[in-house]
């Protein structure tokens, strides 16, 4: 399990150790520098100094005479070393210079003599053929640079737990805004969905107060859609069982064979409605479900009507009604709808307009392939919806006063769920001679890569059960 505690006090700590390694090795570059700089100074101002000696006095009696150390000198003596060498011969020598020559060369020049590094400094006295060579053990310098940079980085190097447990408190004072909105959210109940209040938070987790409060909005307003179906429905179903078992009770107790058949066909229409009611409930449950999915399915509006048309040919000539269906030749007038929701869709407002036109009345379907666009168009010739209930018909359950036709009033609300699903524009609208209803429904032509390919998965269609 990932801690973002955790993970910021590791992250920290490891920049904090790689800037201590960088301070490190600028300080060991930097002590290098001076310590060679100081040294340096001091073998030519020793070679000087030697020079002045040697053209001042007989240098050639100590020629033989091998110079030691001191007693009470410093143990740094034997790393310190002159020689004195004229025309090829050794004249004068101390510490612990080597019988060869020290170096080759005037000027300084770093030397290795056995197994001991040396840094040289040569220095002619003027005299024919004389040079002074004043040489320091490589191991001076390095100890003094050692010396120097662990003496500079040592309090560095000691705050370090220090440092880590600074980092530690100033991590969690910053989470812990984080911890307080996790208390606060805990601390809710399931039906406490109000906003939190994104005021007195940090800015970096204010786009979490606002995700956060955009999802409870979307519960809230799921769970208030949830409460007002279940109280719609329970209602609604609560009259055709009512009914339905009226009737059951009258074909058990008659005795006449007319009224007893009567009441059973009455019985078996109920079943009937309910049945259908119940399935319009189902379809519209599983609609509501999916607010927040996107179908990238496709499907052909025209072969859609002329399937929906070919099905409800018998129910229109039981009225004697006209139905005809005009549709381009040749297009497909592919949409961005999924096959089950759209012939839900062109059915549900196919049924409405045979069951409100009245007998020898007349329904025409037309589909119509613009540039950008395919429209649907379903006219009818009954008495149409007045404006001011256009509205309110997509509303579930609503029926429109003087209604005489059976039904729930969920069928344009399937309807319009379906069009707020997949982004479809529907409008009523009178009828083009005045006398019925119109309804235009517009789709988007989908883009070309959603087009489907045969053989692709259609699968989690919705379907009328």
């Amino acid at each position: 399990m990932r801690s973002i505690r955790r993970r910021l006090l590791l992250s920290l700590s490891l920049v904090w150790t790689v800037i201590w390694i960088a301070i490190a090795l600028i300080a060991w570059n930097r002590s290098g520098h001076e310590v060679g700089e100081l040294m340096d100074a001091q073998l030519a101002q020793t070679a000087h100094f030697l020079r002045q000696i040697t053209l001042a006095g007989d240098l050639p009696s100590i020629a033989g005479a091998p110079q030691t150390l001191s007693p009470i000198g410093h143990p740094y003596e034997s790393m310190i070393s002159f020689q004195l060498w004229r025309e090829g011969v050794l004249i004068g020598s101390f510490g612990a210079a080597p019988l060869e020559p020290l170096a080759r060369q005037s000027g300084f020049s770093d030397q290795t003599l056995g197994s001991t590094q040396w840094r040289v400094f040569g220095f002619p006295t003027g005299r024919s053929d004389e040079v002074i060579y004043v040489a320091q053990n490589d191991g001076i310098r390095r100890e003094l640079i050692e010396y120097l940079t662990l003496h500079a980085l040592q309090p560095i190097l000691w705050s370090l737990p220090l440092t880590v447990f600074l980092i530690w408190l100033a991590i969690t004072d910053g989470l812990l805004p984080l911890s307080r909105l996790a208390r606060a959210i805990g601390h809710r109940s399931a039906e406490q969905l109000a906003p939190i209040d994104a005021r007195r938070v940090p800015g970096e987790i204010r786009p979490l107060i606002h995700a956060l409060n955009g999802l409870m909005a979307r519960l809230e307003q799921a769970l208030d859609a949830e409460r007002h179906f279940a109280a719609d429905a329970s209602h609604e179903l609560r009259t055709p069982f009512a009914i339905i078992r009226t009737h059951a009770q009258i074909a058990q107790r008659s005795r006449d064979p007319e009224e007893r058949s009567e009441a059973l066909g009455k019985l078996i229409r109920g079943v009937d409605r309910a049945t259908h009611l119940i399935a319009q409930l189902l379809i519209l449950s599983r609609l509501q479900s999916r607010a927040h999915e996107t179908e990238h399915a496709t499907c052909s509006l025209v072969q859609t009507a002329k399937q929906a048309v070919a099905d409800k040919q018998g129910t229109a000539r039981a009225k004697s009604i006209e139905l005809a269906c005009k549709i381009p030749e040749g297009e497909p007038g592919l949409v961005g709808v999924s096959p089950g929701a759209l012939s839900i869709l062109v059915g549900n407002l196919l049924d409405n307009a045979i069951k409100y036109t009245p007998v020898g009345g007349r329904v025409a379907v037309t589909v119509s392939v613009r540039r950008e666009q395919v429209l649907l168009r379903m006219e009818d010739s009954g008495r149409g919806i007045p404006a001011e209930d256009r509205t309110r018909v997509f509303d579930r359950f609503y029926r429109p006063p003087g209604q005489t036709e059976p039904g729930a009033g969920l069928g344009l609300a399937i309807v319009r769920r379906i069009c707020e699903l997949h982004g479809v524009g529907i409008e009523l609208l009178d009828a083009e001679d005045g006398q019925g209803l119109l309804v235009e429904v517009v789709f988007c032509k989908p883009a070309a890569d959603s087009v489907p390919h045969p053989g692709r998965d259609r699968s989690h269609q919705i379907t009328e059960q």
